[in-house]
């Protein structure tokens, strides 16, 4: 029997969680208002996508579990951590582990597209996306039917699986929901893959208000200044 000690690491940091928990909602109120309430679709659109580039920005230069760098992997790395995975005393990972870290591109990815191809998209009637008038009506065309099918054909695909992956790792002893809400992680100490030594507590605020200026500065060129 192991005689590991469990102690809780501050992994995720306050910006992290609020950007994880603020997503179900804005695709929430996005669905909800397609169609219905254009004008509220479009807010929700820029919040969206000035936090998919605020998370991008600061997974170059934010806290240390928080960054890219952390948790993308090499492939050998991926293929060793799935075969570890059937072993009963399978290694842990506080930030997300190799395959959680290609999971996290794939989500950042297809939120991208969803709301990239918005930004071309038009509903024929009283709105169109910003950039709907540098291309040409047939690109505007598809740009809406992709933005129209891929929530449905992709999007929710993608979130299926992340809840998927989150009940699974669940019934192997990992409470991934309760982490993203603490910040923090209990883990047994001999079986850590990736703790930084040492912890950081303190938060980069000159980092996190360049982050914020350099998202929301280019929301506001997107939707306001091109």
């Amino acid at each position: 029997m192991s005689t590991s000690s469990h102690h809780p690491v501050h992994v995720w940091d306050w910006s992290v969680r609020v950007f994880h928990w603020s997503l179900p909602i804005l695709l929430f109120l996005l669905w909800r208002s397609a169609g219905d309430d254009m004008e509220q679709h479009m807010l929700f659109a820029q919040l969206l996508l000035g936090l998919l580039l605020y998370r991008i920005i600061w997974g170059f230069i934010g806290t240390p579990y928080a960054r890219f760098g952390h948790f993308i992997y090499h492939p050998g790395r991926i293929i060793a951590y799935l075969r570890a995975t059937l072993a009963p005393q399978k290694p842990v990972y506080l930030s997300h582990n190799p395959l959680g870290g290609v999971m996290v591109l794939v989500m950042l990815g297809t939120l991208l597209f969803q709301a990239g191809t918005g930004l071309f998209a038009t509903d024929d009637i009283f709105s169109e996306g910003p950039l709907y008038s540098y291309v040409s009506g047939a690109t505007t065309s598809l740009m809406t039917d992709w933005h129209k099918s891929w929530f449905y054909q992709g999007l929710l695909l993608i979130i299926g699986l992340h809840i998927l992956a989150i009940v699974l790792h669940r019934l192997r002893g990992e409470g991934l929901v309760k982490a993203m809400i603490t910040g923090h992680k209990e883990a047994p100490a001999d079986r850590v893959a990736d703790q930084l030594d040492p912890p950081t507590h303190a938060f980069p605020w000159p980092r996190f208000i360049l982050a914020v200026s350099l998202a929301a500065g280019t929301i506001w060129a997107l939707f306001n200044a091109v």
